[in-house]
């Protein structure tokens, strides 16, 4: 009798070990279904049709970066330029000194908006590079030690990108900052903690587009899926 009743509660389907392995079995599947999703509108944001071999023409990412890097490196310079005394200001080849404010002020508002779609790309980017070493490597504890110590192109390429996303998010965070603190007063020079700020994001912001270069050009980051990128890929293989 004790059996039979053993026998009864384990195949009742409110048995609690019955109910946390569907329990499971459902997080997995959402998951699994999240992590599908996420795998196509990534795809897309490279410049690729979701499961096919189709692409949309030239790499998104690498064509969105120049606009924001031109224009927030003349913000930083621009602003940096109000720290000069009349007297020193180079006036016989620049603007006048009293529309630098303004112009560093509108050239933070143009890099912040170009930035957006190179964020959003850059995104998509960073998701398949990871996503791609995760599936090679197997585990997040050797993804993450293969990249932390750059032991091998994948982690030397994860590590690079991090790096690369990381200066870039700040850069731009302050210069969105900059462009909320002269919206009132865009004729009026920022405060000298946000000038000197700028002024140490410049060499920053040249270093990430160095590394994002050497991304392209030298571990051909996001153009090897397509067009004479990927026949090269394909013959070195």
């Amino acid at each position: 009798m004790h059996t039979l009743t053993l026998l009864s509660i384990i195949q009742s389907p409110t048995h609690p070990s019955l109910t946390m392995s569907s329990s499971s079995t459902t997080t997995k599947d959402v998951a699994r279904k999240a992590e599908d999703v996420a795998h196509e509108a990534s795809v897309l944001l490279t410049g690729q049709v979701p499961n096919s071999d189709l692409a949309m023409g030239h790499p998104i990412h690498p064509a969105t970066v120049h606009w924001p890097i031109a224009f927030l490196s003349a913000t930083f310079s621009l602003s940096a330029l109000t720290l000069l005394p009349p007297s020193y200001y180079p006036s016989s080849f620049l603007p006048a000194q009293a529309v630098i404010p303004s112009l560093a002020h509108y050239s933070a508002a143009a890099g912040v908006i170009t930035a957006i779609p190179a964020i959003i790309t850059g995104l998509g980017e960073g998701y398949e590079l990871i996503r791609a070493q995760y599936l090679i490597k197997g585990s997040w504890t050797k993804l993450f030690d293969d990249a932390w110590n750059m032991k091998d192109e994948g982690g030397r390429k994860v590590k690079m990108t991090v790096k690369h996303a990381s200066l870039n998010d700040i850069v731009v965070g302050l210069a969105a900052w900059n462009w909320y603190r002269g919206y009132a007063y865009p004729n009026q020079p920022l405060p000298r903690i946000n000038i000197l700020l700028g002024a140490i994001a410049i060499p920053g912001l040249f270093y990430s587009a160095m590394l994002g270069g050497k991304l392209v050009y030298e571990y051909a980051v996001g153009v090897q899926r397509q067009g004479a990128g990927k026949q090269i890929k394909e013959k070195e293989q």
